[in-house]
């Protein structure tokens, strides 16, 4: 069974602009860029969600101190450079030229604020970035000192993740955890309607200008930007769930760019001169979280359901070109990838589980994902289907999928996921390890699972210097979470974009259409 009620689409003719002829030269009295995506943030707070669609809104508004870039690597941004006094202790600088949009100059107390913010919302999604930070505090006007309960070596690729956010006027004071003194007035005020209606200055090259959730956003560049301006004086996002529909819209000239093309679409995008398609890496991974407390609470069940797929055929047959399989959450090359984590292919072992635990054919099960993950959800249907598991696949928008998912109304959730820092800690530390809001550990642990020796073992993985040491250690954890299943791995995939041929832009494996990295093909990105 298949429920696709709860899909939002809006009709194609609502993102024609201007009669819907691209606008790219610069005589046009404006430059508008349309941009047609599978999602649209459900939240603008930047913090709120932790998504790519939370990720392509914010990060045109709000900025990180230190950029990613494709190859998992960092740039500095709003931060021009970092080291390490001691074992515990990051100092950053900052520009000194960076303002919000409401002209306040951007100083190490708005970094310490948003680290307030970030642990006043509890084990929220981003609680994880923060977690074995103990204080930050200005040094001086444009430098920050952080201090770590142990030592975090990899704490500059997650503050990529970060979009820094203004403090109070008149605030100084130090982030601490379990509270900021004099920060409640100023935490209070940052409501999601603020947010969502462009009341919080971000130091982006581009303000909020009209917001509706999970549907369409505009952005409109400010002047007053630190860097070169952009090209685009406008952006316009606006969801397009089904991929054939992204594709139309593309082709018709009523958006310019699109993401997420499926492979329904690509034969006939790739063969028109007018169309141009780029690919990111592989390293995405399409993953099953799996609900502990219902029927699956069986170990037994889970590794009958992570068996009875074929994933090889899998990508084979679901995106050709642009999938691989994935046997465990870690891809190759990875710190934390050991072959000993591999799950293999074998439905008729995974029969023989059924039956051990005592399943009678015919169980059924409830699938939650997104429409973008369709192909892929019915793909293991057919699996599950030939073992005597019946999956009822439920179609969810994203902003009804993860209240879904937090409370666990699920028994399998189709999900994603990248290892933004370049290995698995941290994305362990948020989805494997026992939820423990003190420690902002588990903020994304939606599938129930707790387990004290990996716990334990990835507690040392976090504050482990040494990278060969730091690496068996998540190899150790990858084992046992091959061995318990919380999560099942599916597929790894790359991220494809379509776009007019007189534009330029490079795919990314973060998946973030950026309008600051879309130009005139006969321009350079800045």
């Amino acid at each position: 069974m298949i429920w696709r009620g709860l899909g939002s689409f809006v009709l194609l003719t609502a993102l024609t602009l201007g009669g819907g002829d691209s606008v790219y030269g610069t005589d046009a009295p404006a430059q508008v860029l349309r941009v047609g995506l599978d999602m649209v943030a459900a939240s603008a707070d930047p913090h709120r969600l932790y998504s790519v669609d939370s990720r392509n809104l914010a990060f045109h508004i709000f900025e990180p101190l230190i950029l990613p870039d494709d190859g998992l690597g960092i740039v500095p941004w709003l931060a021009t450079g970092w080291e390490m006094e001691g074992e515990r202790t990051w100092v950053v600088r900052l520009r000194p030229d960076v303002r919000f949009h409401d002209g306040k100059l951007l100083s190490p107390h708005d970094v310490a604020f948003t680290f307030c913010r970030l642990d006043s919302m509890g084990n929220g999604p981003l609680a994880g970035l923060i977690a074995g930070v103990e204080q930050a505090v200005a040094r001086d006007a444009h430098t920050l000192v952080i201090t770590t309960r142990g030592t975090m070596p990899l704490l500059p690729h997650v503050l990529t993740l970060l979009p820094i956010i203004p403090a109070p006027d008149g605030w100084k004071g130090t982030y601490q955890p379990r509270g900021c003194a004099g920060t409640a007035d100023g935490l209070a005020a940052l409501s999601e309607q603020r947010f969502a209606d462009g009341k919080v200055p971000g130091t982006g090259p581009y303000r909020l200008a009209s917001f509706r959730s999970g549907s369409s956003a505009d952005l409109v560049r400010t002047d007053t930007y630190w860097r070169a301006r952009p090209h685009w004086d406008r952006v316009q996002q606006v969801i397009l769930g089904s991929g054939v529909a992204r594709a139309r819209a593309l082709v018709s000239g009523e958006v310019d760019i699109i993401n997420q093309v499926v492979p329904e679409s690509l034969d006939f995008l790739s063969t028109r001169p007018d169309i141009k398609v780029v690919d990111s890496k592989p390293l995405r991974i399409l993953m099953l979280t799996v609900n502990l407390a219902g029927p699956l609470a069986d170990v037994n069940i889970r590794r009958a359901l992570a068996i009875a797929i074929d994933r090889a055929a899998l990508s084979k047959r679901i995106a050709p070109g642009s999938a691989e399989p994935a046997d465990q959450m870690a891809p190759p090359g990875i710190p934390g990838y050991t072959p000993a984590a591999s799950i293999p292919f074998d439905q008729a072992e995974a029969r023989r589980l059924l039956a051990q635990a005592g399943v009678q054919e015919g169980l059924r099960l409830r699938l939650i994902t997104i429409e973008p993950f369709a192909r892929v959800a019915e793909g293991v249907a057919r699996y599950l289907l030939a073992i005597g598991v019946q999956l009822d696949i439920r179609y969810a928008s994203v902003g009804d999928a993860l209240p879904l998912l937090r409370d666990r109304d699920y028994d399998l959730f189709l999900g994603s996921r990248v290892p933004f820092t370049g290995e698995m800690g941290y994305s362990n530390w948020e989805l494997l390890h026992t939820p423990q809001p003190e420690i902002k550990a588990g903020s994304q642990n939606d599938s129930g699972y707790s387990n004290p020796e990996l716990d334990q073992i990835l507690s040392q993985a976090m504050v482990e210097a040494d990278a060969s040491r730091r690496a068996d250690l998540l190899q150790q954890v990858a084992v046992i979470a091959s061995r318990d299943l919380p999560f099942i791995p599916l597929l790894r995939t790359t991220r494809r974009w379509a776009m007019h041929a007189d534009l330029r832009f490079d795919g990314r494996v973060d998946g973030n259409t950026l309008a600051t990295l879309i130009t005139p093909a006969s321009a350079s990105t800045q």
